[in-house]
Protein backbone atom coordinates (compact mmCIF):
# COMPACT_ATOMS: atom_id res chain seq x y z
CA UNK A 1 0.00 0.00 0.00
CA UNK A 2 2.02 3.31 -1.01
CA UNK A 3 1.02 6.38 0.84
CA UNK A 4 -1.19 9.20 -0.47
CA UNK A 5 -0.93 12.74 -0.24
CA UNK A 6 -3.64 14.27 2.00
CA UNK A 7 -4.95 15.81 -0.82
CA UNK A 8 -4.77 12.96 -3.05
CA UNK A 9 -6.62 10.76 -0.45
CA UNK A 10 -9.25 13.58 0.19
CA UNK A 11 -9.76 13.89 -3.96
CA UNK A 12 -10.54 9.60 -3.81
CA UNK A 13 -12.96 10.39 -0.90
CA UNK A 14 -11.58 8.65 1.76
CA UNK A 15 -8.30 9.65 4.39
CA UNK A 16 -7.46 8.37 8.02
CA UNK A 17 -5.64 10.91 10.18
CA UNK A 18 -4.74 11.28 13.89
CA UNK A 19 -6.11 14.13 16.11
CA UNK A 20 -4.85 14.68 19.50
CA UNK A 21 -6.94 18.23 20.21
CA UNK A 22 -8.86 19.65 23.51
CA UNK A 23 -11.60 17.08 23.10
CA UNK A 24 -11.21 14.81 20.07
CA UNK A 25 -7.88 12.31 20.59
CA UNK A 26 -7.27 9.17 18.48
CA UNK A 27 -7.75 7.66 14.79
CA UNK A 28 -10.25 9.03 12.48
CA UNK A 29 -11.21 8.19 9.10
CA UNK A 30 -13.39 10.47 6.73
CA UNK A 31 -15.01 9.05 3.99
CA UNK A 32 -17.18 10.76 1.24
CA UNK A 33 -20.56 8.97 0.25
CA UNK A 34 -22.16 11.04 -1.76
CA UNK A 35 -20.53 12.96 -4.59
CA UNK A 36 -22.82 16.09 -5.17
CA UNK A 37 -22.59 15.73 -8.74
CA UNK A 38 -24.76 18.44 -10.59
CA UNK A 39 -26.10 21.56 -9.96
CA UNK A 40 -27.64 21.93 -6.18
CA UNK A 41 -25.90 18.78 -5.56
CA UNK A 42 -23.17 18.98 -2.04
CA UNK A 43 -20.93 16.17 -1.57
CA UNK A 44 -21.76 14.44 1.72
CA UNK A 45 -18.84 12.93 4.22
CA UNK A 46 -18.87 10.62 7.28
CA UNK A 47 -16.65 10.86 9.74
CA UNK A 48 -15.73 7.51 11.88
CA UNK A 49 -13.80 7.57 15.19
CA UNK A 50 -11.48 4.30 14.79
CA UNK A 51 -11.51 1.70 17.73
CA UNK A 52 -8.45 2.39 19.26
CA UNK A 53 -7.15 2.97 22.65
CA UNK A 54 -8.32 6.64 23.04
CA UNK A 55 -12.01 5.58 21.72
CA UNK A 56 -14.07 5.93 24.66
CA UNK A 57 -16.43 3.37 25.83
CA UNK A 58 -19.16 5.16 27.42
CA UNK A 59 -21.14 6.15 24.17
CA UNK A 60 -22.75 9.50 23.01
CA UNK A 61 -21.03 12.67 25.15
CA UNK A 62 -24.06 13.92 28.00
CA UNK A 63 -25.45 16.99 25.57
CA UNK A 64 -26.30 19.10 29.12
CA UNK A 65 -22.53 18.57 30.28
CA UNK A 66 -20.65 18.84 26.61
CA UNK A 67 -19.21 23.09 26.07
CA UNK A 68 -17.65 24.42 23.49
CA UNK A 69 -14.15 24.27 24.09
CA UNK A 70 -13.03 28.07 22.66
CA UNK A 71 -16.54 30.05 24.18
CA UNK A 72 -17.92 27.43 26.87
CA UNK A 73 -21.05 27.26 24.98
CA UNK A 74 -23.31 24.58 25.51
CA UNK A 75 -25.04 22.96 22.56
CA UNK A 76 -28.20 24.45 23.39
CA UNK A 77 -27.01 28.37 24.59
CA UNK A 78 -25.92 28.29 20.57
CA UNK A 79 -28.90 27.53 19.83
CA UNK A 80 -30.79 29.50 21.44
CA UNK A 81 -28.15 32.34 20.54
CA UNK A 82 -28.78 31.71 17.19
CA UNK A 83 -32.55 31.77 17.62
CA UNK A 84 -32.79 35.22 19.08
CA UNK A 85 -30.42 36.64 16.35
CA UNK A 86 -32.86 35.68 13.34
Amino acid sequence: MRALSFRQALDDGHISFWLDGSKLHGGYALTRFRAGEGPGKRESWLLVKENDDRAGRRGTPDARRARSVRGGRTLKRVAAEEGAGR
